[in-house]
């Protein structure tokens, strides 16, 4: 039987009852290995470990002892038991992005060797389940060889169904696999569907594509499924037993409990006044000129977090004394096995840690004027405080440390999406603004606008200019800033981009999906018709952007459409603190998914061609000095009105 799917209603485990799991385990498996994405990082024969409890939270401490000097420490967050083996989610100190690490018994279970083997197996037995369960279809050119150059990776088991011209493409990962091999199993098997019907040559028609997954594992996959183009492709999930060989079909529809829940909006005023005396003592450590890049971020009503462009380098916690029953407030700078109480004895160190910090890490003013940049509102615990973005107001007469390029400074490179995401926090104008202007065609200004602002403007703003020198952007199409149309009547209608409320937009709001999924989501907005916006940022060139942000797009939409409260006539964001005073849309939410135009990665388009027109999304693309301003250099969208 497939283990009970989590409901939103699911007890989480405590910091001591992790702890008590992992400890378990390792005492049962002393040969055990941690392995991150099917590579071990430590065994733990040789590799030291600890585990804690401090500060109500559970961090494993691994370390190497075979002269190499690894290093390694990460807050848990869940654990789950799965097939002799530990799934941890876990957490890097100073980033919100989780991550899954898996303990295994004995890391001769995923040497290179023995996966090669499993799926070998794997293989032979799915085209026999495939021809005994299809016996009018025949299995054809079934294989796990790798393919760079399309993305195809060796884990997954892909080949056709074929039955005179009519085929379908076949995707499969065995048991064995880690949980983030398998639920990222639709993004290539949509690839390969493509890769089949292109390489067809007009002799086969590609009807759709047939996912096999191991028992108890689709949960993830069921919920993108439901969301697909049916015009575009029929779509098939099976679960496969490998002990019993018993292929069962999914019903996309009947997803069970939908694995999310949110938590309760902490009341920043409430939380400025009981933090106060820690915001006083962290910012005496920071000289006054860099104030305000100080990003104030209320994790829970007991723990606030201070950044820098995203980089936590210090917090505050409330936590019970160990001598009464009251409560004491306690204050570190650093992150992992550097973070240090601050103390009067620490107080001077932790200031010269802090001053190097922001040195080091600051954004370079770049020689190009990318236009005017929009105002936001100061403000303190939840946002970077300030007028604009906290990098484009950094004072760069500090130097930083003597070195050939300063961006390769693995403080100025840290956590991107991070910085990326507060960036966008503190101005997401930009993202709504029209493109850049042509030579002929200067910005005007235009007034912010908020949700439900009763301006006729608010309907949004318009992308695509009607004259024949305009900018424009159009369904199916990219056409980069200042390059003029061909033909003002071949052109569709200007369409509008709402803008997105300044005043209501929410940083890490949990999203709890599948066993890998990163548990946050980016940004949750309100766009100036009152719709909700889910914008999902990347950094770097990931080819699973488009599934992950839907991925976010229908928990938000899971928890939109909850029962108003009978009383108040609140949605559940509402009643869990969210877009206060604001009167949401009934429609659906909108994806924005945003990323430099260098770090898309080429099969983005193409994956988000497959998504339904139900889910309305924008792709937009910055200037890749976005930490310096942030420029929408092209925009494509699904085909809305």
């Amino acid at each position: 039987m497939p283990p009970p799917r989590a409901s939103s209603a699911d007890p989480q485990p405590s910091p001591a009852q992790i702890a008590t799991a992992i400890a378990d385990f390792l005492a049962q498996h002393p040969a055990a290995a941690v392995l991150e994405d099917g590579k071990v990082l430590f065994d733990l024969r040789t590799a030291k470990h600890e585990i804690s409890t401090a500060h109500d939270r559970c961090t494993l401490h691994l370390w190497s002892s075979d002269g190499d000097a690894r290093n390694m420490v990460r807050r848990i967050l869940s654990v789950e038991a799965r097939n002799n083996s530990l799934r941890l989610q876990t957490q890097r100190f100073g980033q919100s992005q989780s991550k899954l690490l898996e303990l295994v018994a004995d890391r001769e279970r995923r040497t290179p060797t023995t996966r090669e083997t499993s799926r070998t197996r794997y293989l032979r037995t799915l085209e026999r389940i495939l021809q005994r369960e299809f016996p009018d279809w025949k299995p054809e050119a079934f294989r796990t060889a790798m393919d760079l150059e399309k993305s195809f990776g060796p884990a997954y088991v892909r080949g056709s169904l074929l039955r005179g011209n009519q085929a379908w493409a076949v995707i499969g990962a065995n048991d064995a696999e880690t949980a983030t091999t398998i639920d990222a199993i639709l993004t290539l098997g949509i690839l390969w569907l493509h890769h089949c019907r292109e390489h067809a040559g007009g002799r086969r028609l590609y009807q759709g594509l047939k996912l096999v997954l191991p028992r108890g594992t689709a949960t993830l996959t069921l919920s993108r499924l439901a969301w697909l183009n049916n015009e575009a492709a029929q779509w098939e999930l099976y679960e496969l037993s490998q002990s019993t060989e018993e292929l069962t079909l999914k019903d996309p529809v009947d997803q069970g409990n939908l694995r999310t829940r949110l938590i309760h909006h902490p009341d920043e005023t409430a939380g400025a006044e009981r933090f106060a005396n820690a915001i006083q003592q962290i910012l005496a450590l920071i000289p006054p000129s860099e104030h305000h890049r100080v990003d104030q971020r209320l994790r829970t009503t007991t723990e606030l977090a201070f950044l820098l462009h995203g980089f936590e380098f210090a917090r505050a916690r409330v936590v019970p004394s160990s001598t009464n029953f009251e409560h004491t407030l306690a204050i570190t700078v650093g992150a992992g096995p550097h973070e240090t109480p601050l103390t009067l004895a620490t107080r001077d160190q932790l200031a010269a840690t802090i001053t190097e910090l922001f040195a080091r890490r600051r954004a370079f003013v770049p020689t190009t004027d990318f236009g005017r940049r929009g105002t936001s509102p100061l403000r303190r615990i939840g946002s970077a405080a300030g007028f604009t973005a906290a990098h484009s107001r950094s004072n760069i007469a500090t130097s930083p440390p003597p070195q050939q390029n300063p961006t390769q400074d693995p403080l100025y490179r840290a956590v991107p999406e991070r910085w990326l995401e507060s960036v966008l926090r503190a101005d997401l104008a930009p993202l709504t603004r029209s493109l850049a202007p042509g030579p002929n065609h200067p910005a005007t200004s235009q007034p912010a606008a908020s949700a439900n602002d009763p301006d006729p403007d608010t309907l949004g703003n318009r992308a695509d200019p009607t004259s024949a020198s305009g900018w424009p952007i159009h369904d199916g199409s990219i056409v980069m800033s200042g390059e003029p149309r061909v033909s003002d009547e071949l052109q569709p209608a200007p369409r509008a981009i709402p803008r997105l409320d300044p005043h209501h937009v929410y940083a890490q709001v949990p999203a709890i999906a599948g066993a890998s999924d990163r548990g946050l989501l980016d940004l949750l907005g309100v766009t100036a018709d009152g719709r909700l916006a889910v914008i999902e940022l990347k950094a770097d060139d990931d080819l699973h952007l488009a599934l992950q942000g839907l991925d976010y797009w229908i928990r938000v939409r899971h928890h939109h459409l909850q029962t108003a409260d009978s009383a108040t006539g609140l949605g559940e964001f509402q009643r869990h603190g969210y877009f206060c005073g604001i009167e949401l849309s009934p429609h659906p939410p909108r994806l924005y998914l945003v990323a430099p135009a260098l770090h898309i990665h080429p099969a983005t388009e193409l994956i988000l061609k497959y998504l339904s027109p139900r889910v309305e999304w924008n792709l937009l693309a910055l200037d890749e000095r976005w930490r310096s301003q942030i420029r929408v250099v092209w925009r494509k969208h699904s085909n809305h009105p």
